[in-house]
């Protein structure tokens, strides 16, 4: 099984007090990991927010890193997952359920590279079609 990692469980690490149940999870599923050039774009945004100081130099350092190891592992959206995006969005409006932007391209990446969305916004992603789980819960 391979993962894509929504925002909320990659930057588990960087908080205060991390949730000991998704850094287990992320360590035991460290080769099937994968995330969107959305959520990377996310996690910039929150950062590039924050005042300037040494929290905002570490999560930039941090963040540097990340994408630095998981260069091959960041998946773009590109004309294939655009494609997907497209149908998806027809799908999901023809019966009542759209969704935000962020999420339905995070949505469409994971579509088009058949992963299961890890994430603790799990009502977020509850569509057809789509695989989400929280690691936060326990689950696998």
């Amino acid at each position: 099984m391979n993962w894509l990692v929504d925002t909320d469980i990659l930057s588990e690490r960087t908080k205060p007090h991390p949730d000991a149940r998704v850094l287990t999870w992320l360590e035991a599923h460290a080769d099937a990991i994968y995330t969107s050039s959305h959520v990377i774009g996310e996690l910039q945004t929150g950062i590039a927010l924050l005042s300037e100081g040494s929290r905002k130099r570490a999560l930039q350092a941090w963040l540097n890193r990340l994408v630095e190891a998981m260069e091959d592992r960041i998946l773009n959206f590109n004309t294939s997952v655009a494609t997907v995006w497209g149908r998806q969005e027809a799908e999901f409006s023809r019966k009542g359920c759209p969704m935000p932007m962020p999420d339905s391209f995070i949505a469409a990446t994971a579509r088009r590279h058949d992963l299961i969305i890890a994430t603790r916004n799990i009502a977020d992603y509850t569509r057809p079609g789509l695989k989400a789980m929280n690691p936060a819960a326990g689950e696998p």
